[in-house]
């Protein structure tokens, strides 16, 4: 690698070469020239990233993985990604065990092997990757006999903020799988989710208030819920029982929810 390309790699922010993605879109903006240049840049990312793990760096590992994994840097390579996850993994890199999880789930650089994923989902989960947790959570909820282990580690990845789980949580409280019904439980974390554009928790938040479960019987709410949703199936059957006053009510909350989402969507 030439001094004077060193040089320009570290003078740019960090994020520049993860930056590069939109292929098409940036040769469209800058150029042939400036695409070629960001692909460089990107390779000697790599290369950088590659001394590391080479020299022990458990979270290079983990780059070098997903690099090869995705195509950043260097070609698609598998076999490479599954190498270097499986050494990232060794130093218990929570992600690394995820990604070794789904790779051996999917049959990716190795074969199919489910013992083997559920092995390495299960270590992450416990080292606290949310998303881990998520997965594992999902995975014993499809098995009556193990709805416990469906809100232990479901609950532990709402926590963390993962929107799917917050769902999945509630609705777990809502039917009363691994745990006593409890809809204004559900309600607490279908909002949760909602809030973040959700769309399984709008639904399930509009029907606990079109049916006053869990929270106060509101035909309005069930309506700004259906309709962020777009479930109009659900937006009909509620809106033949409103009058015109509860649905220009309506469509201000509806308004002012939406706004909402969108912020939080931004932060």
């Amino acid at each position: 690698m030439s001094r004077s390309l060193r040089a320009l790699f570290f003078s740019l922010p960090l994020t520049l070469p993860l930056a590069f993605g939109t292929g098409v879109a940036q040769a469209q903006d800058y150029g042939y020239d400036e695409v070629e240049r960001q692909q460089e840049l990107l390779g000697v990312w790599y290369e950088i990233r590659e001394g590391n793990a080479q020299r022990g760096d458990t979270r290079a590992m983990f780059d070098v993985g997903m690099a090869n994994y995705v195509g950043r840097g260097t070609d698609v390579d598998y076999d490479a990604a599954l190498h270097w996850f499986a050494r990232a993994a060794d130093d218990d890199h929570a992600g690394a065990h995820y990604y070794l999880g789904f790779m051996f789930a999917a049959g990716r650089g190795t074969a199919a092997d489910e013992d083997k994923a559920l092995e390495h989902y299960t270590r992450s989960a416990e080292l606290g990757y949310a998303d881990a947790q998520y997965w594992l959570g999902s995975h014993y909820a499809r098995n009556d006999q193990s709805h416990s282990e469906a809100l232990e580690w479901l609950g532990k990845a709402a926590q963390q903020g993962q929107v799917s789980a917050k769902y999945y949580y509630g609705f777990l409280h809502e039917r009363g799988q691994g745990t006593s019904p409890d809809p204004a439980e559900a309600a607490r974390w279908y909002t949760k989710a909602a809030e973040r554009g959700d769309r399984n928790s709008q639904i399930g938040l509009g029907r606990l208030h079109q049916n006053g479960q869990g929270v106060e019987r509101d035909l309005v709410e069930a309506y700004v819920w259906y309709s962020l949703a777009e479930d109009n199936e659900r937006i009909e059957a509620v809106k033949t029982r409103m009058n015109q006053r509860d649905l220009d009510l309506a469509q201000s909350r509806l308004d002012e929810q939406s706004s909402e989402i969108q912020r939080a969507a931004a932060r």
